[in-house]
């Protein structure tokens, strides 16, 4: 966006959005809205002046954050306008009760509010008092960003804490690369020359990925297209469960306690795997108990997460807009006995690694912005008969980290799935511990504080499962 000064006055320039953001605007529901929610837990009290300065600060250096959007017949556009953070921060305060389960309450009941187009696509919310210190909610539409450049751009608000002058606590185990971080983190260009794909058209494909502003080639993109909802559509549907279904609009949520790393190395290792097969396997665990309840559980069952992945590389200077890729991952949630669960999943992971380069990554959501509202529509309906999830995995910020002061003991976000995908699931690692979180559609899971209150007891289980 640029502007320019005609006479005595500032004049906007609008700018068109472009394909992938235009289509989270035109896919939005009122019964499935398609903003990152973010929730913050501080261990003090955070004052909302100076939040409202951190704000001003840290996101009103982008004028996406000022910017609202106005809808044409053509599609959509950014109009400059005043950042004021005032205007986008609400206080809240929380109902008497048990403070947690009235937290998790109002970060569904945010999460299913869609944010007005009468103000620029972010909110925030604080419960200045929560426990001994203040909850932070905050909301930004994906037409702004893909969920890795929020989560980024989030964690931005927050500074490093001071380093003690004498630190009573023990150095952490050293930690298994994380397979998720890489996902995360842009794509290196040895990594985009290894990608095998035969064809011509596939290099103005990747051309396109990483340069969406030069002028579209509709045949190559076509046939792109073709292919990646041909390849969507080669995958066998995973199973039919009550995650599957029509979202119905109201969302809850819920997440587990900050869970130490070392305890979970402490598991891999006696298992010889690794922390993320062991949290999947957790994950998968609480699944199949939370299935169980409603009827019986084929031992084939499987339930496909579609993981977003980071489709920048390294030499993109782009903070903002959608550049995400999807990748499917089967948890075998039909596996009864823990240890053959953690052994199988364990093995997906590392098939999964050695798969990676070989791009397994689904171009389909790079592709469908181009095309028509009917063919984003069918394609989105496809995405939802062939997944149950998604699944966003956030690597650790490796120190400790504060909010204008205040140190940060819990941090959450949470990825809009797409479509009719009503269950968002995200494991968030900060310093020294990690969270796995559950936001999702009351008529997929009504209750999903309970489905992550289930993590506990099937990390205990593994933890006191001998080696097989």
């Amino acid at each position: 966006m640029t502007s320019q000064k005609g006479k005595g006055h500032e004049m906007s320039i609008v700018e068109r959005l472009a394909g992938m953001d235009l289509i989270w605007l035109q896919v939005e529901q009122d019964t499935n809205p398609a903003h990152l929610t973010a929730l913050l837990v501080t261990a003090t009290p955070v004052r909302p002046a100076d939040l409202a300065a951190r704000l001003a600060e840290r996101l009103g250096a982008f004028e996406r954050f000022g910017q609202q959007v106005l809808q044409d017949v053509v599609g959509a556009v950014w109009e400059a306008g005043h950042f004021d953070p005032r205007a986008q921060l609400s206080v809240e305060c929380l109902p008497p009760g048990e403070a947690r389960g009235a937290l998790a309450n109002l970060a569904g009941r945010l999460a299913a509010t869609r944010l007005p187009l009468t103000a620029p696509l972010w909110h925030c919310h604080l419960v200045e008092h929560y426990e001994q210190g203040s909850a932070l909610i905050l909301r930004v539409h994906q037409c702004i960003g893909d969920s890795i450049a929020l989560v980024s751009l989030l964690r931005s608000l927050l500074d490093d804490e001071p380093a003690p002058a004498v630190s009573r606590k023990l150095p952490a185990a050293p930690r298994q690369e994380n397979f998720y971080a890489r996902l995360y983190a842009p794509l290196t260009h040895a990594m985009v020359e290894g990608i095998k794909i035969s064809g011509a058209f596939w290099a103005s494909y990747w051309g396109l990925l990483f340069n969406p502003r030069q002028v579209f080639d509709y045949a190559c993109a076509n046939t792109a297209l073709a292919l990646e909802i041909g390849k969507l559509g080669g995958l066998e549907d995973d199973g039919e469960t009550p995650l599957k279904g029509r979202p119905g609009g109201t969302k809850q949520a819920g997440w587990t306690p900050p869970i130490p790393h070392p305890r979970i190395e402490a598991i891999a290792l006696r298992h010889d795997s690794s922390p993320d097969a062991i949290m999947l396997t957790a994950l998968g665990g609480a699944l199949r108990h939370f299935l169980e309840q409603r009827g019986p559980v084929s031992r084939q069952l499987e339930i496909r997460c579609l993981m977003p992945a980071n489709l920048r590389n390294e030499s993109s200077d782009e903070q903002l807009g959608n550049r995400c890729g999807l990748i499917p991952f089967e948890l075998p949630v039909g596996i009864e006995a823990p240890i053959l669960r953690l052994h199988e999943t364990h093995k997906r992971i590392r098939r999964f690694e050695q798969a990676y380069e070989a791009q397994r990554a689904l171009g389909l959501f790079n592709l469908i912005g181009q095309t028509p509202r009917g063919v984003q529509l069918q394609s989105l309906k496809l995405l939802a008969t062939k997944s149950s999830a998604l699944l966003l995995q956030i690597p650790g910020t490796g120190a400790p980290r504060q909010l204008c002061g205040a140190g940060i003991c819990e941090e959450m976000y949470w990825s809009p799935p797409p479509g009719d995908l009503g269950v968002s699931i995200s494991v968030v690692h900060s310093d020294g511990h990690c969270q796995l979180g559950i936001l999702a559609d009351a008529a997929m899971i009504p209750q999903p504080a309970i489905l992550a209150g289930m993590i506990e007891a099937e990390l205990e289980a593994l933890g006191q499962l001998g080696p097989a």
